[in-house]
């Protein structure tokens, strides 16, 4: 098995440009259809995450500009000043963006594994 697995090695690059799994990871624009419509199960949020983080930016943000951009967070905690959002699955968990807010505003964001 492990013999198999050293000869795949070398085929996983053509899997990855010819449309694999791997595809759905690589960075991609900030879509605020596309990231509402998203599957926790998938990687589209994972892929657009850079893009919003540091492109858009959320920081300073009002609650409902960021709400417009990403949908209802995804809370199960109930804290006023703390929300969430499912980004996709990591190795165990799933990661998630979470989002700080002061006086209505972002005052951080930053993604973790749950």
């Amino acid at each position: 098995m492990v013999l198999l697995m050293i000869m795949a090695l070398p085929l996983m690059p053509i899997g990855c440009m010819a449309g694999g799994p791997c595809t759905e990871a690589l960075p991609q624009s900030f879509d605020a259809e596309r990231w509402k419509a998203a599957d926790t199960w998938d990687n589209t949020r994972c892929a657009m995450i850079v893009d919003l983080m540091y492109r858009k930016g959320l920081e300073g943000r009002s609650r409902e500009d960021v709400i417009g951009l990403l949908g209802e967070p995804e809370d199960e905690h109930g804290e006023a000043d703390l929300s969430h959002w499912h980004l996709c699955p990591s190795f165990m968990d799933i990661w998630i963006l979470e989002v700080r807010w002061q006086n209505g505003r972002v005052s951080k964001a930053w993604v973790r594994d749950t």
